[in-house]
């Protein structure tokens, strides 16, 4: 199994390991780090990698569009470590656990128009 892993940051060693008990001590895990400039960018490097799962970091609107081009990728969930509690990873003075991969079926953005705030 090829997972084509899309984001500037390497995958954590538990990312790794959680990878691998889920789908196979033989996973390859490729990491793209390449700027993209759409959703279809990434469909298309998956697809010619022929890559059987995708890791990806990247707006919710280009979430979106992959799940809508018929990608489901994996979501890296994090949490923020309390106070004395061990940390996986630290980014911008901010400790991290990783908790589990999770699949995105569908993402759905909603929107509404705003209007001027009357004057008080």
């Amino acid at each position: 199994m090829k997972i084509l892993w899309v984001s500037r940051h390497r995958p954590l060693p538990c990312q790794i390991a959680e990878l691998k008990r889920l789908f196979g001590t033989e996973v390859e895990i490729a990491q793209d780090s390449r700027p993209f400039d759409s959703a279809e960018t990434i469909a298309a490097r998956f697809r010619e990698g022929r890559y059987g799962e995708m890791v990806v970091v990247a707006p919710l609107s280009v979430i979106a569009k992959l799940c809508e081009l018929g990608i489901r990728p994996l979501w890296a969930e994090m949490r923020i470590a309390g106070p004395g509690e061990p940390a996986d990873l630290e980014y911008n003075g901010r400790r991290y656990r990783f908790v589990r991969f999770r699949r995105i079926v569908a993402l759905r953005l909603e929107f509404e128009e705003l209007e001027p705030r009357a004057a008080d």
